[in-house]
């Protein structure tokens, strides 16, 4: 009987619903605000809409689909055949470059079907140094940002990128870089004028026989007048197998039997819990695993068996936590497996506890 009740219920919502969208019609659903300078302030449009059902309706609320985007309407009913406005405001700073925005209109019936869009291109606006250089390095010099990831990198491709460097001093100062890292190549000019901007270019190669899989965290530090930089440059990215080798095939396929181990809760008296995941090869060549990641006192992971999968063929890992060795409350770790398979190189897979006394 209950069944039956909400089938019910059901249809009539959706009933309402669906004759909802008849009954406020908007003149136009979309405006295109052009090139709008990001510093020229706020810009609006009215949407204007009629009441074409038979009984009085109240805008009730207004969601965007980004903070800069704002809604501003009358809560008074609008009458059957009147007419009302929801205004669209956007607020360009801070947004350069192409937008689109949504709004969802909500009245004393429900959401409407019929979304708002308002679209443009936001003219940047011209940066001051402390902007476009926040971060001090020490001696005067400040960096736009000094933190970058390359993503994959393959063993034998070249991944390259920059940083831009400001000299606020009043003097010429030298610069210098401490990398321990043969793999990392920088290029830094010797000497930087007052006032004068900078680029330092760097670049990363992995060698083809290269062994190194997984996760790379580098830390270099630029030297400043024999001084080292009071912040690292940080270059992140994950080291992988070349993929132009397997290019052309297309059918080697690296699964996994789950994406999220769940161990619930756990006592922290407990010695150590484990779980297994299935990981497939489901095309028509040998697969090796080159590597597991899961780090974190208390966590290990480990394959059963070869790390080679032939096609067809499978393996288990085995994931084992020590609850007496992690922190109370929830735990959310992240597993990768790093593979020579084209397609898919890493697989991430979720590991979660609640660890209790």
């Amino acid at each position: 009987m209950n069944s039956v009740r909400n089938i019910v219920v059901i249809a009539l919502f959706t009933l309402v619903y669906g004759v909802l969208g008849a009954q406020v019609r908007f003149d136009e659903l979309s405006h295109d605000f052009g090139e709008i300078a990001e510093d020229g302030g706020a810009v609006a449009h009215n949407f204007t809409f009629c009441n074409t059902s038979s009984k009085p309706i109240v805008v009730v609320a207004a969601h965007s689909s980004c903070g800069c985007t704002k809604a501003e309407f009358s809560r008074k009913p609008v009458m059957p055949g009147a007419k009302s406005v929801v205004k669209v405001v956007f607020s360009p700073m801070n947004y350069p470059g192409p937008f689109a925005r949504k709004v969802v209109i909500v009245t004393s019936q429900g959401e409407l079907k019929e979304q708002l869009l308002i679209t443009g291109k936001v003219r940047p606006r011209k940066l001051s140094i402390d902007e476009r250089f926040p971060l001090t390095l020490g001696e005067g010099v400040r960096v736009g940002v000094n933190s970058h990831s390359f993503g994959y990198i393959e063993h034998g491709k070249m991944k390259q990128s920059t940083f831009e460097i400001y000299n606020g001093s009043k003097r010429a100062v030298t610069l210098a870089i401490s990398n321990p890292y043969p793999e990392l190549k920088f290029y830094v000019p010797s000497r930087v004028a007052p006032g004068s901007e900078a680029i330092i270019n760097f670049d990363c190669l992995l060698p083809e026989n290269s062994t190194t899989y997984g996760t790379l965290a580098y830390s270099v530090w630029l030297v400043i007048d024999g001084k080292k930089a009071e912040y690292p440059f940080i270059i992140n990215g994950l080291a992988i197998d070349s993929r132009e080798e397997n290019a052309n095939n297309r059918s080697q396929m690296i699964a996994i039997s789950e994406n999220f181990i769940k161990f619930g809760a756990v006592k922290c008296s407990v010695a150590k819990l484990s779980r297994t995941i299935e990981v497939r090869n489901s095309g028509n060549k040998a697969i090796t695993i080159r590597k597991i990641e899961l780090a974190g006192e208390g966590l290990s992971a480990d394959i059963e068996g070869s790390p080679t999968i032939a096609a067809g063929g499978k393996r288990k890992i085995r994931v084992t936590i020590n609850p007496s060795q992690l922190p109370y409350g929830a735990v959310v770790k992240r597993l990768r497996i790093i593979s020579n398979d084209p397609k898919t190189p890493v697989i991430t897979i979720r590991i979660s506890a609640i660890v209790e006394e």
